[in-house]
């Protein structure tokens, strides 16, 4: 039956809906300028009907209301989704990352009251924790490497600096708590930008003036400010305080020397500037992975040696480069 209310609605892809699938929210096809339910809330869609969505359907739709109950009910299946091999890898990365963007987004809402921000941050953490086993396969980060770099919005650039951060830690075998802390870090690091003039964060930093790169300069701290309201992992908060230091003493806020910074940071720093100089921004275009490794080789005191040799070997394996 179509549905002839006003509600708004809000497009899922059939691939996140499980095999078996009985949520709590209702699922509708959409056919012309009408929705109509296709799985009631509650009732079991079994997998012959699911299947035939996946042959037929590339977009389905929840009522917006229902998008916290439908970001839950992710959180809970991303694992299951992701080791599920009959699914085609390609298809679980893009839902992984159609995923990780809805959720990006929602985190970045620019004055997001104090515990909404918490409890999406919470639900970011979940993906995490339960998709960095899968974001660490040179398979799947090769997948990922080619949705993450489309969009410039400050959230993609985090989602895509978070996922080359975990796996580069692991090139060193850093613990789950640290993996995990390091990488909400790395997805946050850039958030102080969102309380910035858009005229000043999206511009090309050549073109500021003095006093406009000074105000660029406040957001590490104004990412730190914004997240204190809630307990961050030390970690995280000193990866984005310390995101911009460089190993020669000349980076912001405090030009620290590679002595004074955790691993955690210098890997942020590091996949920070790489994932920057990939991805298309609307001042330029993207570099090529190799030219955006040899442009950090190539400037003195931007990456320590061993950690750049350590973060293209990951990229050379997973056959980026």
């Amino acid at each position: 039956m179509a549905n002839q209310t006003k509600q708004h609605y809000t497009p899922i892809s059939p691939l996140t809906i499980r095999p078996d699938f009985q949520g709590n929210f209702e699922i509708y096809l959409r056919h012309d300028n009408s929705y109509v339910l296709f799985n009631g809330q509650g009732r079991k869609l079994s997998r012959d009907k699911r299947q035939e969505l996946l042959n037929n359907i590339t977009k389905l739709y929840i009522a917006t209301r229902d998008i916290e109950l439908y970001r839950q009910y992710l959180t809970e299946h991303i694992r299951a989704l992701l080791e599920d091999e009959s699914i085609p890898l390609d298809d679980r990365t893009k839902a992984w990352t159609n995923t990780a963007i809805a959720m990006g987004r929602e985190l970045f809402e620019k004055n997001l009251p104090g515990p909404a921000f918490a409890n999406r941050y919470k639900r970011f953490e979940s993906l995490l924790q339960n998709s960095s086993g899968f974001m660490q396969s040179p398979d799947s980060l090769r997948h990922l490497s080619q949705f993450m770099g489309k969009g410039y919005d400050t959230y993609h650039h985090g989602i895509s600096t978070m996922v080359y951060t975990v796996n580069l830690l692991q090139e060193y075998r850093s613990g789950d708590y640290e993996t995990l802390a390091c990488g909400m870090g790395a997805l946050l690091h850039d958030i102080g930008k969102t309380e910035l003039p858009r005229d000043i964060t999206a511009a090309n930093p050549a073109s500021l003036s003095p006093d406009d790169h000074a105000i660029l300069a406040l957001h590490p701290m104004l990412g730190v400010r914004a997240c204190s309201y809630f307990n961050l992992p030390v970690i995280a908060s000193n990866c984005i305080l310390f995101h911009h230091e460089r190993p020669d003493g000349k980076g912001y806020p405090t030009k620290a020397t590679p002595d004074d910074l955790p691993l955690e940071v210098k890997a942020v720093a590091l996949c920070n500037v790489y994932d920057n100089f990939t991805r298309t921004l609307p001042y330029r275009r993207a570099m090529a992975p190799f030219d955006a490794l040899k442009r950090i080789m190539d400037t003195p005191g931007l990456a320590e040696p061993d950690m750049l040799k350590r973060l293209i070997k990951l990229l050379s394996r997973a056959k980026i480069v």
